[in-house]
């Protein structure tokens, strides 16, 4: 059974209300902990809001299995987001995953976006995170800014900004967040 979340947003001048699904699926849920399954049931529906490209889609939960070489894993196109069912997932890691999915989405829209980075993917998915939610001393793929976390969504909104006309936006996050 899925979850709805309302997501409200902006396009071309123009509030837009949608609404995103979520389900966790049943090999997640019978695997994980009690807590781990409470904290991704709460903090989900929260997450999801900071992603518009996410409105009208269902985003699924499932088992991030021993072998793999992350923390966590997305699936883009099949709208799937792989957690460890034992452990607790990070906000960052979180927004991350939730982030590979809405670029995926915004791909297939025709957007221009950097698909498979990993360093993108980082710089917006920070760039939407409100800075009370940030529980990471570091970006993933990025390392570990000097400047307090506070600035780091406000730094990552520049420097994506910043991509619209130059190549290197990569290394002028990082240089704007002191990594």
């Amino acid at each position: 059974m899925s979850q709805r979340v309302s997501i409200n947003y902006e396009r071309d001048g123009r509030e837009v209300r949608g609404l995103a699904a979520w389900r966790v699926l049943e090999h997640f849920g019978g695997q994980a902990d009690e807590d781990v399954l409470e904290s991704i049931k709460k903090r989900l529906p929260i997450a999801l809001k900071d992603f518009p490209a996410l409105a009208h889609e269902t985003i699924n939960v499932g088992v991030l299995y021993e072998n793999a070489d992350a923390q966590a894993q997305a699936f883009g196109y099949n709208r799937l987001i792989c957690l460890p069912p034992e452990e607790h997932t990070t906000n960052v890691t979180l927004w991350h995953e939730l982030g590979h999915v809405a670029i995926r989405v915004r791909h297939e829209n025709g957007e221009d976006v950097a698909k498979t980075s990993e360093e993108f993917c980082s710089i917006y998915s920070v760039a939407r995170m409100p800075p009370d939610v940030i529980d990471e001393d570091r970006v993933p793929y990025l390392g570990e800014p000097s400047v307090p976390r506070e600035e780091w969504p406000n730094i990552c909104q520049r420097a994506l900004e910043y991509r619209e006309n130059n190549r290197n936006y990569i290394q002028q996050c990082k240089e704007w967040l002191g990594i």
